[in-house]
């Protein structure tokens, strides 16, 4: 097997540069990587055969240095990484990616104080911390992890792409003035992921019931002026939420029957009684 060399920083480990290699680790799944957590030397940064992350003060993709330190407008390491790799296309409609490129660029606090909060200590993961301290005692003792991370990753992202793709092509309809988004799956993933490329999403979606031979209706992104609820004691509803965002039908009944029982769950004024 071929070997190469991953330079990245020493200290406390971070999100940003652990899934940075975790993808580099995933792309080159012919080659094992060593990592050492250091200062680079001069001869490194200029030998493109050695990968210098979140580290150096250089931005050099031909170099393979990837460090974003001296420009506040360069995207985090794991993100211009990701684009020299040529796999940020498959993660950057992840909800977590650009929250997670901002938080390190700007700091916990900046963000904290653009939600309205005193600190994302709520946020943080045990599991995310407990790894990013193994990583720092000892990489090798992650690899495989960051291994089966990266790849996990960029096989959900292709997925969800998919997912997206497929929910373009899917028939809408417009209920009341409501969009209703059809898509003849089980899978609702995507669907929120491609309502947002749109200037004006739909609010409903219907899918087939995952959990039985129905159809599910379920609002988008809790969508205003919407209430399954109403639904609870109609015959041909298995279920509704209490919360009003889904119903399912006890049998996969015409969808003309579907639309009608939309069409009553839409209510005549914005907001959820």
């Amino acid at each position: 097997m071929k070997t190469g060399l991953i330079v990245t920083h020493n200290g406390g480990a971070h999100f940003d540069e652990f899934l940075a290699l975790s993808l580099i680790i995933a792309v080159y799944k012919d080659v094992h990587f060593y990592i050492e957590r250091r200062e680079p030397t001069d001869a490194e940064l200029d030998n493109p055969k050695i990968w210098v992350v979140d580290i150096g003060g250089r931005l050099e993709p031909e170099k393979r240095n990837f460090d974003h330190h001296q420009d506040l407008s360069i995207p985090a390491s794991f993100v211009i990484v990701a684009e020299h790799l040529n796999v940020a296309r498959y993660l950057d409609h992840a909800p977590w990616w650009h929250f997670k490129d901002e938080i390190d660029r700007r700091g916990g606090f900046k963000m904290a104080e653009k939600f309205g909060l005193d600190s994302l200590d709520e946020l943080a993961s045990p599991l995310e911390t407990f790894y990013l301290k193994m990583f720092a005692q000892s990489p090798i003792s992650v690899y495989q992890q960051m291994k089966f991370f990266g790849r996990h990753l960029i096989e959900q992202g292709k997925r969800l792409e998919e997912q997206m793709t497929f929910w373009k092509n899917c028939q809408q309809k417009i209920i009341k003035d409501k969009a209703v988004l059809i898509g003849l799956t089980e899978e609702t993933g995507g669907s929120v992921q491609f309502c947002e490329t749109l200037p004006e999403p739909p609010a409903i979606r219907i899918t087939y019931d995952g959990r039985g031979d129905g159809w599910a209706m379920s609002t988008i992104k809790d969508a205003d002026g919407v209430n399954f609820a109403i639904l609870e004691n109609h015959p041909l509803i298995k279920f509704a939420h209490k919360n009003g965002f889904i119903a399912k039908t006890k049998e996969r009944i015409p969808l003309e029957e579907v639309y009608k029982l939309v069409e009553m769950a839409i209510e005549p004024t914005n907001g959820r009684k």
